[in-house]
């Protein structure tokens, strides 16, 4: 089914049946890691007179998860993540459907890290039309779908990138990296400070999501993007994102 709107006074359109699936899931073994934090654990509800599991004869499937949404498979985050703030991401509000930009880049070496700079973004430097965008590493091997990050000091933003982005005009920014912070920065995460805050204040409907994957194939340029997030009281929840090429 093909949708027509009207953004900046100019006409756009995409089908709701095309899209890519961005989200790395949350399995029972297999799954992304970092930060040396546990991998999800699942367990069936067992009592003296009732069963959660129908492989064990219950009547009904009732499974506990426990997990780090950091760690563990794509995830939103909002400021509560870095400061202390009212809100949590039952209080963020994200547009269903909202533009956004995917863009590639590569990062460099420097002094024995590798960087996303304000070289990889330098073509960027008008506001755009969107409020999101989608930045995709390379190189960009199915091995970030089960890969172990921890120690292994992954790519990060210089902060500086994460304060240009925000002065172009974007609110909620993806990235297939598992933070856009350094692995370990002696708990400064200068970009995600950058990010959220502007003038020291928070912002409240501003978003991180990490940890998704876009496979080869699918090009750089505009989207529409639909983020699904669950209501929960905490600092970074499981999502859903999807994008659909727009024209």
């Amino acid at each position: 089914m093909l949708v027509q709107f009207e953004h900046d006074s100019r006409n756009y359109r995409f089908d709701i049946d095309k899209y890519y699936d961005l989200t790395i899931a949350i399995n029972k073994s297999g799954n992304v890691n970092c930060y040396y934090l546990d991998p999800p654990h699942f367990a069936y509800f067992e009592s003296a007179g009732f069963s959660g599991n129908l492989n064990a004869g219950g009547s009904v499937n009732c499974e506990r998860i426990s997990l780090y949404p950091h760690a563990s498979g794509t995830h939103t985050e909002c400021a509560l993540h870095v400061v202390k703030v009212d809100f949590d991401m039952r209080d963020i509000e994200i547009p269903v459907f909202q533009l956004c930009r995917l863009m590639t880049v590569i990062p460099e070496k420097r002094d024995g890290d590798e960087v996303i700079t304000m070289e990889s973004v330098s073509h960027i430097n008008v506001p755009d039309i969107c409020e999101a965008i989608i930045v995709r590493t390379l190189p960009n091997t199915v091995e970030k779908l089960h890969k172990n990050y921890s120690d292994t000091n992954p790519v990060f933003f210089d902060p500086e990138v994460l304060n240009h982005l925000k002065l172009m005009g974007y609110r909620h920014i993806l990235t297939d990296l598992p933070s856009v912070d350094k692995e370990s920065d002696e708990g400064r995460l200068a970009a995600h400070k950058k990010w959220f805050l502007l003038d020291g204040v928070a912002e409240k409907n501003r978003t991180i999501t990490e940890l998704i994957y876009i496979r080869n194939e699918v090009e750089d340029g505009l989207y529409v993007l639909n983020m699904q997030v669950p209501k929960i009281e905490t600092d970074a929840v499981p999502s859903k994102i999807l994008i659909f090429p727009c024209q």
